[in-house]
């Protein structure tokens, strides 16, 4: 018997984010959904946990909206059972605001009971309200309550957003710029202490004071805005009106419109006062270049290093996936079998991920989440309690090919379990010798954990790097060519996220796309992946894996700060090291040998600029 399937949409702001949303953030916004799925007499929602409630009896209130999603064949009691499953990923720590809320439960129920997505209005309102200025301006608040979030805001002009347009309307710490046709703007400030601590929080500052009634500041802006804007993260930049902000102008002493301010690491460095674009210009630069000196990597010609790929190497063949089923059955034992139910979900992974397999080569749709059945995530946790370690590697094998897909990525990266780590922490337990097909695939996983962003961010997050590290180090030095193969690509995707972290750690536009993720990876920990890395480099006679190898060196050291990895590197003797390697033909490609040779030369300028500081 089917069972209708009903969305109530609700609205948090009761309507004032249709009312005001324009004016505060620039974008019209309908409303601040909350979603629920009514279905079998109940209300289901997400909110502390996974709840239920008679249909418009929650907090919330009535719906504004009713959705009709169409009918399920779908049982009750299966549905209860994917509710049961579901708490595992819908607990009341996962709640994100932005990444996994109420309106991402809705949709996955919705995706099981129906096969349908819920309302694309709702589902893109995060997206859509980081890109605005006051969403970005608001997001490392929300990272900072919730975590990072995998939502990436669409770039504008000079990689800034855009101002907020112009509504007659101000809030205590901005007011609308001038329209300047054909870019972006630096933003203006009203608010005294907001002024004062961003030039405090940031390293080079430059406050630009106009006034509505002085024509040469008319001229002077758009120059100005284009000088900062172009600089892009080495130096910060701001608008004053003195008319309207009366009390800046009196704390800072300004006479006279236009005058510029030019302030290092929270002290005021120089000011001038006229419209004079050349003195503007060297003012800003010399500013940089006392902020920010040039780090000793930036002044090296790394042709081969710059032209090394920044995208993870992962293990994504689909090709194999009935051989691995036909294998995993071959090992569940009669006496501990699965259950029916059991060998249903089974057959229903793999038929999910021979659709996946299909989709890639036929350019169809992708199977659904809610195809993947109820409880995959369950089941695969049962048969690895069933299997000795020795005989998990389909087992491991169907993990690598799930873990492709983003959602799939998504709950194990929340999975309060820990069952990747818990995955990484076997093959130490065992050692790589115990199993080697299983320590292999293991290493596949960890390989293709960072074909997303979340969940690359997550096996290097505290709770799970001390396993990630330790199954690096345990395979690294492997008697098995393919398994220090798959070793050496871990280093590298490691290395990239590493690389990828310091390059946007200084952006103070979007310092939350990756840069704040791995700052706090402690020195004690990049320092015992180079040490194993260099250890397996002095080791290795394969072209192939030194190559990836000393590309993981290269992303861990170039350009950092403090130099420690350098210094590492040249105590440890990388630098003889790979001079042999060449010298003794074990490398021989000219890219690999010219990358060789950048890395000597990353190192040695690195030890001499900190001996220079010492």
């Amino acid at each position: 018997m089917s069972e209708r399937v009903t969305l109530f949409i609700y609205d948090l702001s009761h309507g004032m984010a249709r009312n005001m949303s324009l004016g505060l953030v620039g974008r019209q916004i309908d409303a601040i959904y909350h979603t629920s799925v009514v279905i079998f007499g109940r209300e289901f929602f997400y909110g502390q946990g996974i709840m239920s409630a008679i249909p418009g009896t929650t907090p919330h209130g009535q719906p504004m909206e009713r959705v009709d999603m169409g009918e399920t064949e779908i049982p009750q009691e299966v549905f209860m059972e994917f509710m049961d499953n579901m708490r595992e990923t819908y607990t009341a720590d996962a709640y994100h605001l932005l990444d996994n809320n109420c309106n991402n439960f809705s949709n996955d129920v919705c995706q099981f009971l129906v096969g349908k997505n819920i309302p694309d209005r709702i589902t893109s309102l995060p997206a859509d309200f980081l890109n605005t200025p006051f969403g970005q301006s608001m997001r490392p608040m929300i990272e900072g309550m919730f975590g990072p979030s995998r939502h990436t805001p669409s770039p504008s002009p000079f990689g800034l957003p855009e101002s907020v347009p112009s509504s007659g309307l101000s809030t205590n710490s901005f007011s609308a710029p001038s329209a300047i046709t054909g870019g972006a703007t630096v933003p203006f400030m009203t608010d005294l202490s907001l002024l004062r601590g961003t030039i405090q929080n940031n390293t080079a500052t430059v406050v630009y004071f106009t006034s509505a009634t002085c024509p040469p500041c008319r001229v002077i802006a758009p120059i100005y805005d284009e000088l900062v804007l172009s600089k892009g993260s080495q130096i910060k930049g701001v608008k004053v009106d003195i008319g309207m902000a009366q009390a800046i102008g009196r704390a800072y002493e300004v006479r006279s419109t236009p005058t510029f301010m030019f302030f290092l690491r929270g002290e005021k460095f120089s000011q001038f006062s006229g419209a004079d674009q050349a003195e503007l210009r060297s003012s800003i630069d010399l500013l940089i270049y006392s902020a920010h000196p040039a780090h000793p990597h930036a002044l090296l010609s790394l042709h081969q290093y710059k032209g090394l790929s920044g995208t993870p190497i992962v293990f994504n063949s689909l090709d194999n996936v009935d051989p691995v089923f036909a294998k995993l059955k071959t090992f569940l034992p009669a006496e501990k079998g699965l259950t029916e139910a059991d060998i249903k979900q089974l057959d229903k992974i793999q038929a999910w991920l021979k659709k996946r397999a299909a989709a890639k080569v036929n350019q169809t749709p992708e199977p659904t989440m809610g195809e993947l059945g109820p409880s995959w995530k369950p089941l695969l946790t049962k048969i690895a309690s069933i299997l000795p370690y020795e005989n998990q590697f389909p087992l491991l094998d169907i993990l690598r090919m799930l873990v492709l897909h983003a959602r799939v990525a998504e709950v194990y990266a929340k999975d309060g379990n820990h069952t990747l780590i818990n995955t990484f922490k076997a093959v130490a337990t065992h050692g790589n010798e115990g199993s080697k097909p299983a320590a292999l695939m293991t290493l596949r996983i960890a390989c293709n954990a960072f074909s997303t962003p979340l969940l690359g961010t997550y096996v290097l997050s505290s709770a799970a790097r001390e396993s990630t590290k330790q199954l690096l180090v345990t395979t690294l030095l492997s008697t098995v060519d393919q398994q220090r193969q798959t070793a050496a690509s871990l280093a590298f995707d490691i290395g990239v996220k590493v690389a990828e972290s310091r390059s946007r750690a200084k952006d103070t536009v979007h310092p939350s796309l990756g840069g704040d993720i791995l700052e706090d990876l402690e020195e004690d920990w990049n320092m015992e992946c180079l040490s194993a890395i260099s250890a397996a480099m002095e080791k290795e006679t394969s072209e192939e894996i030194l190559h990836r190898l000393v590309a993981s060196v290269a992303n861990f050291i170039y350009m950092e700060e403090g130099h420690s990895g350098a210094v590492l590197m040249n105590i440890l003797g990388v630098p003889d090291v790979l001079r042999e390697k060449v010298q003794n033909k074990v490398v021989k490609s000219a890219n690999v040998v010219g990358l060789c040779q950048e890395v000597q030369e990353m190192i040695r300028t690195a030890v001499e600029a900190q001996s220079a500081s010492s």
